[in-house]
């Protein structure tokens, strides 16, 4: 599976996850951007995209917004019992907007790059916002440039957990799952042990898809 093909599967997920009484809101999948609305933001961001983030948006959707929410009277075995929702956005006019808030709290909440905490928020671009002051972001200016790392306002279990390797990586590794979160508790009990990402083939992620039905969405 590549970004293509998961992005692809977002509508017969949404009927499926539809059918079995949960709470999805209207799937938005929007043509690739050109490399020039593409450079335009770049400008503004002043920086260059990570290349996997830039190949998804002129390749595969310029945005996306895919959301859903669990039925109150749904319950999930453990280690699955904290998840109630699931939500997969991105916009390239959002990006700078995104790059802003970071910048404000990296200015008033974690100024020092050489203090532990402060300095995950650094050098990072924004894709994502969860929506309790929480971020999903890609790793710039670094040797792991691209990586996906999420950035935690109030001591998360997940501040500087590297979900995925990349842009497109994030993708093939959360949508099967129907992208449990955002918050970290949601997504935190399908990281594999042996390199922390996300992982759709766990014991976690394959109980998970059997309940949710996702392998036939």
């Amino acid at each position: 599976m590549d970004a293509t093909e998961a992005v692809a599967g977002l509508p017969a997920m949404v009927d499926s996850l539809a059918a079995q009484g949960f709470d999805t809101r209207p799937l938005v999948v929007a043509p690739p951007a050109s490399p020039g609305q593409v450079d335009a933001v770049e400008e503004q961001l002043g920086r260059a995209l990570p290349g996997s983030l830039r190949q998804v948006l002129t390749t595969v959707a310029s945005r996306v917004e895919f959301a859903w929410y669990a039925p109150n009277d749904r319950t999930f075995p453990e280690p699955l019992d904290e998840i109630f929702s699931g939500e997969l956005h991105w916009s390239l006019d959002a990006l700078p907007k995104l790059m802003g808030a970071v910048r404000g709290w990296v200015t008033h909440a974690f100024p020092d790059p050489t203090h532990p905490y402060h300095g995950v928020w650094h050098d990072k671009l924004p894709f994502m916002d969860v929506g309790n002051g929480d971020f999903l972001a890609l790793e710039v200016g670094r040797e792991q440039e691209g990586r996906v790392v999420y950035l935690s306002h109030d001591n998360g279990e997940g501040h500087g957990h590297v979900m995925a390797d990349s842009f497109e990586d994030l993708l093939v590794r959360w949508i099967p799952l129907a992208c449990p979160g955002a918050e970290d508790v949601q997504w935190w009990p399908f990281c594999a042990e042996s390199d922390g990402r996300i992982d759709p083939a766990s014991p976690a992620g394959r109980r998970w898809t059997a309940l949710l039905h996702l392998s036939a969405a």
